[in-house]
């Protein structure tokens, strides 16, 4: 069989996954000719990599206007319509599912040799208010008979290139389907989702609400936002993936991490640190820097960190000329003590940001109080921030020279973190302006974001090139910045640069405790809701009064 491949390809950040190379490899063998559409920019290695590598040496590049539907309509007018009708299948196809899971050629032979089938694709939208009943358009295939109607050349010169999706989806997604059956032409579903039981969906979209019937049906592809948008079940989605297929799962983590952030609730099982390096000493120096503002705080925890190798350099600063002076007098050869400007902890740091950055490797402390008004708690969180960062220091720096992918390694959430009794101001407004004002090459939406991974007090170890963005920035840029906001942004700016992150562990906490906190304030919300509607209905009823 003659087939031919439309394959449409967008990217925000101007980049080819790696989920799509494994994919146009598998679908190469059969076809015998592939169109790679972009309406991203791709750069010429990425070309060179697709001619050579999968022999796709037809790539058309263009604008993202008018979306998938116009980017296929304009394949077809360069590849031309009266060459289309030479080949028996025309399948168009985009990059927003992973797969194949399982082997397409079964499919192709199964609707090749049924007459009663002009086109066809994986899945189906079942009927609704909204929308007539219409195959998915992710994976769809044209057989010949359709090909060479005049009612297919027709449909595709009129597509328009619309600046809303949602136009697209309302005048083409929805409406292919009936088209090409009001001109004659039947179809089916490789899975007809007619057939499956949908009360309890909110729209009868499988390959969004139930991912699992996906894969127990062997739909050879996952729409990406079955992974995406399932945070909390997706993790047992790859899982079964992994069981029952040979696709990489790596792939998807992957992916899912570059293009939507880098702390996704189904990745942070992955980021615990393992502590088998614990006592392997690092090969390469490494600068620990220690801001001091209290020096009874520093002489309390010297001990911690004077255990640790002599690999360990201490870089030790201060902005108390009185500290400065008793620090001279009272350390080893081990310290170099710098007298800087800043009493910020953070900004102290990247004070001292050309030093450190002759370093490989980096940790960061400070004895500055963690929780204000408050020294039970306060010498509470010290102590677990502590413990996790010098019980997992040799542990942290290996596996930052092992994985050249790994930029930071910060410690879990300390015990008044997760025990609710720690709460701390979120600084959306004030991160994404940083973000801007940083020219981050990635789109971060930090105002639906629920939760920020933050590293508290600024204890963690990293690669300064993680950092970059901050340490060689202009530095009376960041000596603006507050402190808590640029805690709260360092895994992001990390992330911004390709690089991902690991969590030391602490002693486990039991997980009844995270249940009971999340019933108490479940709860409280209801509570306040209850209030709140129980102050609306007492407006009403004063306000029918008045009225009277």
């Amino acid at each position: 069989m003659e087939r031919i491949l439309l394959y449409v390809h967008f990217n925000k950040y101007n980049r080819v996954s790696n989920h799509v190379f494994y994919q146009l490899e598998q679908l190469k063998p059969l076809f015998s000719k592939i169109l790679f559409i972009s309406n991203s920019y791709i750069e010429e290695k990425v070309k060179k990599k697709l001619q050579e590598e999968f022999g796709i040496s037809n790539v058309l590049e263009r604008d993202n206007q008018g979306y998938d539907f116009a980017a296929w309509r304009d394949g077809m007018s360069t590849i031309g319509f009266e060459e289309l009708k030479t080949y028996d299948s025309l399948t168009l196809m985009n990059d927003t599912c992973f797969g194949p899971l399982w082997e397409l050629e079964p499919i192709y032979k199964r609707f090749e040799v049924d007459t009663q089938v002009d086109f066809w694709g994986m899945t189906n939208f079942r009927k609704t208010k909204y929308f007539e009943e219409h195959l998915q358009s992710y994976f769809v295939t044209f057989k010949q008979q359709i090909l060479r109607a005049i009612s297919f050349q027709d449909f595709w010169e009129q597509v328009k290139d619309f600046t809303d999706v949602q136009d697209v989806i309302d005048h083409y997604e929805t409406k292919f389907t009936q088209y090409f059956t009001e001109a004659g032409f039947t179809y089916q579903a490789a899975f007809d989702t007619r057939l499956e039981e949908a009360t309890d969906l909110i729209h009868p979209d499988f390959t969004y609400y139930k991912p699992f019937t996906i894969l127990e049906e062997k739909v050879p592809f996952l729409k990406v936002k079955a992974i995406s948008g399932n945070p909390f079940s997706a993790r047992y989605l790859l899982e079964e993936i992994k069981e029952r297929t040979s696709y990489p799962v790596s792939l998807i983590s992957e992916h899912i991490f570059e293009y939507v952030g880098p702390d996704v609730p189904y990745l942070l099982q992955d980021k615990q640190l393992s502590i088998d390096n614990k006592n392997d000493s690092p090969e390469k120096p490494v600068a620990l820097h220690i801001h001091v503002t209290d020096l009874q705080v520093f002489e309390q925890f010297k001990e911690k960190w004077e255990d640790l190798s002599l690999q360990y350099q201490f870089v030790v600063t201060t902005a108390d000329e009185e500290i400065f002076a008793q620090l001279l007098g009272n350390v080893s050869d081990r310290y170099q003590v710098l007298f800087g400007q800043e009493e910020n902890p953070m900004k102290a740091m990247l004070e001292q940001s050309e030093l450190l950055q002759q370093f490989a490797f980096v940790g960061h402390i400070s004895t500055a109080i963690l929780v204000d008004g408050m020294p039970q708690l306060d010498k509470a969180m010290r102590r677990d921030l502590t413990e996790m960062m010098f019980e997992n220091a040799n542990a942290s720096i290996k596996v930052l020279e092992q994985d050249d992918k790994l930029g930071l390694v910060i410690p879990d959430l300390p015990s008044l973190v997760r025990y609710g009794l720690f709460e701390q101001k979120t600084y959306r407004k004030e991160m994404a302006a940083i973000w801007q004002e940083f020219h981050c090459q990635k789109t971060f939406d930090f105002e639906q974001y629920p939760v920020f991974t933050r590293v508290y007090g600024g204890f963690l170890w990293l690669k300064p090139p993680a950092l970059i963005s901050l340490f060689q920035d202009d530095y009376q840029l960041s000596a603006q910045i507050e402190p808590q906001v640029l805690e709260s942004l360092l895994v992001y700016l990390a992330w911004d640069q390709d690089y991902d992150f690991k969590i030391m562990p602490r002693t486990p906490l039991p997980a009844l405790l995270d249940l009971q906190r999340e019933a108490e304030q479940l709860i409280q919300q209801k509570g306040k809701l209850a209030h709140k509607s129980l102050a609306k209905k007492v407006r009403r009823y004063l306000s029918n009064l008045f009225k009277s």
